[in-house]
């Protein structure tokens, strides 16, 4: 059996959790603490290896991109990255533009800042970088709109890898409970959309010691 280890509020974890359901591939799943880790499968592991992926056959992939580089050319029956080199090109460039930018300028300030920080660092939270994560939302939030209102999904006509990540990391900064979703509509339909796919239900159950998410959480139309 294949086994993810994982942290329950990163956001590359919950991506890949997203899509080993939405490739119906049987795994288990092992909580890991990235300031404590247990499981160590490489000399060379850094900060950011979670999550890792244990595949059936023994090998070990860390971090997002290898996993889903390794899942995709692994098992092709059914891919989420597209038909044509052209919407392959454009899920991945969305994928990335949400898992490095998006990441670095709203998720890391807003949920490394509350929640993380204080295990790593063992100091207080920022208020300046939470500031500033809660005002990039708006910038992400209009691209997503434009696109939304143009295509079907994020990358094209089909649900793809692009919106896998970006909703990964939309939920993160959702459980902290920092959007406003009343402020954008067609980015609140999409998300709605998402929450509502079976591969989602996990995300959604998912809880943290000590910190709750908003009632509205949980709610398939908030």
């Amino acid at each position: 059996m294949r086994r993810l280890y994982h942290y329950p509020l990163c956001a590359f974890g919950r991506m890949i959790r997203i899509y080993l359901q939405e490739k119906a591939l049987e795994h288990e799943l092992t909580v890991d603490f990235p300031w404590n880790r247990k499981n160590v499968f490489s000399q060379h592991h850094v900060f950011s290896d979670l999550p890792t992926l244990v595949d059936q056959d023994g090998t070990v992939l860390e971090g997002w991109y290898a996993i889903i580089e390794h899942l995709e050319q692994s098992y092709r029956s059914s891919s989420l990255l597209g038909t044509t080199q052209k919407e392959k090109a454009e899920s991945r460039r969305i994928a990335i533009l949400f898992n490095e930018l998006f990441f670095a300028d709203v998720t890391k300030n807003i949920v490394f800042e509350k929640v993380i920080k204080k295990h790593v660092e063992n100091s207080s939270p920022d208020s300046s970088c939470i500031r500033k994560g809660n005002s990039e939302i708006k910038r992400y939030f209009s691209y997503i709109t434009d696109l939304v209102e143009r295509r079907n999904w994020l990358s094209g006509n089909e649900f793809s890898l692009a919106d896998i990540a970006a909703a990964a990391q939309i939920s993160c900064v959702d459980y902290i409970g920092s959007i406003g979703w009343d402020n954008y509509p067609a980015v609140k339909d999409w998300y709605v959309r998402i929450k509502s796919r079976p591969s989602f239900r996990g995300i959604l159950q998912d809880r943290i010691a000590n910190i709750s998410p908003p009632s509205y959480y949980q709610e398939l139309d908030f």
